[in-house]
């Protein structure tokens, strides 16, 4: 039926056909953006007093929180620095292959960890796929949720701390740390559903891509998820810069929570490779989607603190099991698998099921929402001490040692720490547990006495043995107490690279299927991104040097064109804007907002309502109804007796050479992105 969103979809098809009559002497070169002042406000939903609180200071500024540590991590910066060029992809096309590497990282990563203790409530326990089996582990993971916020209610009624922050003040550090990943809600859904995307899938990527329409408010701004979270920042005063912008990784603004980053690094990373991870991006929205215990916590805690949730309560809504993104992503999922067994068999639908596990473990083992100072401090008073046999013995020896030395020590001007040595030793107090933790844990940071890791390099050894100061004082045995101890110490330093063979042993991959192809060997027929710089034919980037297109020439006799000459040019259309929003900031704006409803026009959207589809949608979608550009092309291929084409390839291939340079001309053009 050609309702309003199919009509706007035949303008942009025919756009593309107008220009492709006219290139030969002109070229349009369009006219540049225009921002539009109007930005609708977020609704504020009222703080509720239903717990008694502390009054609350709100004199002091976010930042003046403690950190963890000062200087930023190298691996935070890698993930900072990635940040910023997948949110500006077409400037920087050489991070591809680190993408890949480090997608593949994590997804062995995450699913080592849960190989070795995947526990009752994994994704694992699905071991063989049926729709059936795998709603009722969401089912039963949705009611453990449930059940575990109502214990958290229960705790907090009876007197119980917060358990995501202490207080206002930390609530506002909270909330600006956790930007980078809230600014790319919806971004593991980016890069799917792209022209190069197989027809068959279509429908898949289709419903998939839904979710994320959604999150980006159908293309209301008012309702853009990233846009409701621009707002919440301006009311915490927390002056960040756009998400996309340089400036927003510059350490002066204090994001350093690492697993924010990394967080979002993940989101940003899973559909960019969309067809060679499809099943993952499928299993980790799943997954994503599902409802979180942190959510219904931090949506209490911030009422009490008197801080606007809505940002966190219009996820507990539009993520709903029923009609809602968790059903979608289900929904999805499902037909995915279906479609493999009855392409591909059996055989091959189990290995997609495997993927869309390692793609549901990803989410589910990167921890997305910042954590508290206080709570660090409370988890750090709880640690178990000793942590180690080692560390039991030579705090055995220790002790052993200061009832007979601590006065002997009296005229030492050593300070190790917060102490100096003589207070150290004094018996009584070393008797104290966390006295002796606290004494280790300075000791361990005093250099040149302990250098961790390396025994020859600390003064203590060379003290205790022949010709050292304090030689004899120890035995032999507890010299090499102190030896075991300091080697130890260097253990948490050396990280050790998660092995891709875990994700390829896991899903049945195999590491050819994965082989980047050398930039001339890339098609951008069938690949996708492909942003390297050999670009199309060289007779068509002399077009752009043509005069710009007269609107008063914008006439076309149709029943001159050859439809096999016309489809090239229909299919590749689509491409003109879809990379443009793949970022969620790209369409937290008017233009972007825009840009979304045309998309979801020549994709076979509904009208957008004052609601949201959900579920209806993706049964309008199965049930046919849904015409987009590509279906549209599908219908005129079936009614000229011309092949069915089943992806962008053999669409091209209806027409001429030069129909089909042209079109893959636009494609270019596509992946240049605002490097236009």
């Amino acid at each position: 039926m050609f309702i309003l969103q199919t009509t706007i979809a035949i303008l942009v098809a025919f756009l593309a056909v107008i220009a492709y009559d006219k290139v030969r002497s002109r070229w349009a070169k369009g006219r540049p953006r225009r921002k539009d002042v109007e930005i609708p406000p977020s609704p504020t939903i009222p703080g509720l007093n239903d717990v008694k609180t502390a009054p609350v200071d709100d004199g002091i500024a976010i930042s003046s929180l403690p950190e963890r540590a000062s200087v930023v991590s190298k691996e935070m910066e890698t993930y900072k620095q990635l940040y910023y060029k997948l949110h500006n992809l077409e400037f920087h096309p050489d991070i591809l292959p680190e993408c890949r590497d480090m997608l593949l990282r994590l997804l062995s990563s995450t699913i080592a960890d849960t190989l070795e203790e995947p526990g009752e409530d994994s994704i694992l326990s699905v071991d063989n796929f049926s729709q059936g089996a795998l709603k009722k582990f969401l089912k039963a993971k949705d009611e453990d949720v449930q059940n575990r916020y109502e214990e958290y209610v229960a705790r907090r009624k009876s007197g119980g701390p917060r358990e995501i922050f202490s207080d206002k003040n930390e609530a506002k550090w909270w909330l600006k740390q956790a930007a980078p990943v809230k600014y790319v809600d919806g971004a593991w859904l980016g890069h799917i559903n792209k022209i190069s995307t197989p027809f068959r899938f279509r429908n898949i990527t289709k419903n998939a891509w839904q979710v994320m329409s959604e999150e980006l408010g159908d293309g209301d701004l008012a309702k853009n998820h990233v846009h409701v979270y621009r707002e919440l920042m301006d009311d915490i005063d927390a002056k960040l810069p756009p998400a996309d912008s340089e400036d927003f990784i510059n350490p002066r603004h204090e994001l350093n929570e690492a697993r924010c980053w990394k967080a979002a690094i993940a989101q940003l990373l899973i559909s960019l490779f969309a067809h060679e991870f499809l099943p993952e991006a499928l299993g980790f929205n799943m997954a994503y989607e599902s409802l979180p215990l942190h959510l219904l916590k931090t949506i209490k805690e911030l009422r009490e603190v008197r801080l606007n949730g809505y940002y966190f309560e219009l996820h507990i809504c539009i993520d709903n099991a029923d009609t809602g993104h968790a059903a979608m992503a289900m929904e999805t999922v499902v037909s995915y698998i279906d479609a493999v067994e009855r392409a591909e068999g059996k055989e091959a639908a189990e290995i997609a099921w495997k993927r869309v596990q390692a793609g549901y473990i990803l989410a589910e083992g990167l921890p997305t929402v910042p954590e508290s100072p206080s709570l660090r401090q409370d988890k750090k008073a709880t640690e178990t001490f000793p942590r180690s046999a080692t560390e039991a013995e030579l705090i055995s020896i220790f002790a052993a040692k200061s009832a007979v030395a601590h006065k002997i020590h009296c005229n030492s001007r050593l300070k190790i720490g917060r102490r100096s040595l003589v207070n150290w030793l004094e018996p009584h107090a070393f008797a104290n547990p966390e006295w002796q933790k606290e004494f280790l844990q300075d000791l361990s940071n005093c250099k040149p006495w302990i250098t961790k890791g390396d025994v020859e390099k600390s003064k203590l050894v060379k003290e205790l043995s022949w010709e050292g100061r304090m030689f004899g004082s120890f035995t032999q045995s507890e010299v090499e107490v102190v030896k075991a101890w300091i080697n130890e110490l260097g253990t948490p330093t050396q990280t050790v690279p998660p092995n891709p063979q875990v994700y390829y042993d896991f899903t049945k991959r195999l590491p050819s299927e994965l082989a980047i192809p050398r930039s001339e060997n890339f098609n951008i027929l069938e690949e996708y991104p492909v942003l390297s710089n050999c670009g199309p034919d060289p007779e068509l980037t002399k077009l752009l040097e043509e005069p710009v297109l007269n609107c008063d020439e914008l006439y076309v006799e149709f029943d001159m064109l050859n439809l096999r000459n016309f489809l090239p040019l229909w299919f590749a259309s689509t491409a003109l804007l879809e990379s443009l929003p793949s970022v969620p900031v790209r369409a937290a704006d008017a233009f972007g907002s825009a840009l979304i409803r045309v998309l979801r026009a020549q994709t076979g959207f509904d009208i957008e309502g004052p609601g949201v589809a959900g579920m209806e949608e993706i049964r309008r979608t199965d049930s046919g109804e849904a015409f987009g550009i590509v279906e549209l092309g599908l219908s005129m291929c079936e009614h000229a007796g011309l092949p069915r084409p089943s992806n962008l390839r053999e669409a091209l291939a209806l027409g001429d050479k030069s129909s089909a340079k042209f079109a893959e001309w636009m494609l270019w053009m596509n992946g240049k992105g605002r490097k236009l």
